[in-house]
């Protein structure tokens, strides 16, 4: 039996949340004699997640807790709840492991994304990382195995924390399904919905400092003042939450459009001529590989996660060097026609899948926790 800690699993985590969605349905699909227990927060907003679904399998049960995670309560909370299944593995799909599961003697693995605070510590104080930090050392000394979305990821835990005590193994996200070139008609339709004219470039993700949008947006101004008026006025999309504690100022040629739904996603990649990815750090990052399902070029930062994701069907620059990025977005977007490119992109993404993540992670599963044996 495994208990799987999809709390996660709503608007407010996009990103863990798919890892933990996409996950428990491959495993599903994958092992039919698993049995899964999946903790779930009711009263959170989920609008891209269909859990009822999956409850339809016999093999899952879910469990409520009105505790979200990341609150002071949970540390108590989650533990009494689990005190019914004393022996069950159970797996967390991020840092943050509720402190009083470190305490039981059950099999722990854990899903550690990144170290941003670590990387980019500007944004965080200094107690916050001390804290980050200190919660990381626990988990790391009590976790039988760890997963990392990307070899990037488990070198950084490397580099800041020394030697790993649990097996470390990377099992990447992958693009979802419906991540295909969509029929011009759904193209349209996304682009009247949201009053996008064409030709555009896109960004997907929320606007926090690691993804860079302020440098991104000053070398957008610059590639469209070189442009002038030799060009159709191209357009800078963004997509994605809003975080207002760091405003920004969107120039002319660039449109937030907030979020877009799971199933508008796709289309309105598709129709983009360029994905543009600045971030100064990520753990994996899987917009890139979207679009990149969808066929459509990808200019991004020249980062280890973003290297391993992409592999050689990107555009890179410097993401700390404004002049470079807007050379490499204005090339890119020269060349972004090119069907051979488009093609090297969508054979790129095909390399990952929910189902081989899944396979390794049942492998772990049988070997800290005895299943299967």
């Amino acid at each position: 039996m495994v208990i799987l800690d999809g709390r996660v699993i709503n608007d407010r985590f996009p990103g863990i949340g798919r890892y933990a969605y996409r996950l428990l349905e491959a495993l599903l699909n994958l092992e039919p004699d698993l049995e899964i227990i999946l903790l779930h927060t009711p009263a959170l907003p989920n609008r891209r997640w269909d859990l009822e679904r999956l409850a339809e399998s016999p093999r899952l049960r879910l469990v409520p807790v009105p505790i979200p995670p990341f609150h002071p309560a949970e540390h108590g909370i989650v533990p009494w709840l689990l005190r019914r299944w004393p022996k069950a593995l159970i797996h967390i799909p991020h840092y943050a492991v509720p402190v009083g599961l470190l305490a039981r003697s059950s099999p722990l693995v854990v899903t550690l994304l990144d170290l941003i605070p670590l990387r980019l510590p500007e944004a965080w104080s200094a107690f916050q990382r001390m804290v980050y930090r200190l919660w990381h050392r626990m988990v790391l000394a009590r976790a039988r195995a760890l997963f990392f979305l990307s070899e990037a990821t488990r070198q950084d835990f490397l580099h800041f924390f020394g030697p790993l005590r649990g097996l470390a193994i990377i099992t990447p996200a992958a693009a979802d399904p419906q991540y295909t070139p969509r029929p011009l008609q759904e193209v349209m339709a996304v682009r009247r919905r949201y009053g996008i004219r064409s030709p555009y470039a896109l960004y997907v993700g929320i606007n926090k400092p690691s993804k860079n949008l302020p440098r991104l947006l000053e070398a957008w101004r610059r590639v469209r003042f070189r442009w002038r008026t030799d060009r159709d006025s191209p357009v800078l999309i963004l997509a994605g939450p809003w975080d207002p504690r760091y405003p920004l100022r969107v120039g002319e040629g660039v449109q937030h459009i907030g979020m877009v739904s799971e199933e508008e996603l796709p289309a309105l990649y598709t129709g983009a001529r360029l994905f543009v990815f600045p971030s100064l750090w990520e753990g994996f990052g899987l917009p890139v590989l979207e679009a990149m399902a969808c066929g459509v070029p990808v200019a991004c930062s020249d980062i280890p996660a973003l290297r391993e994701v992409a592999g050689e069907a990107a555009r890179f620059f410097d993401p700390w060097d404004v002049e470079a990025m807007a050379l490499a977005i204005a090339a890119a977007w020269d060349q972004a026609e090119d069907p051979a490119w488009r093609a090297q992109c969508r054979a790129r993404a095909t390399r990952f899948s929910w189902e081989e993540t899944a396979r390794h992670t049942l492998e772990v599963y049988r070997t800290v926790g005895g299943y299967g044996s």
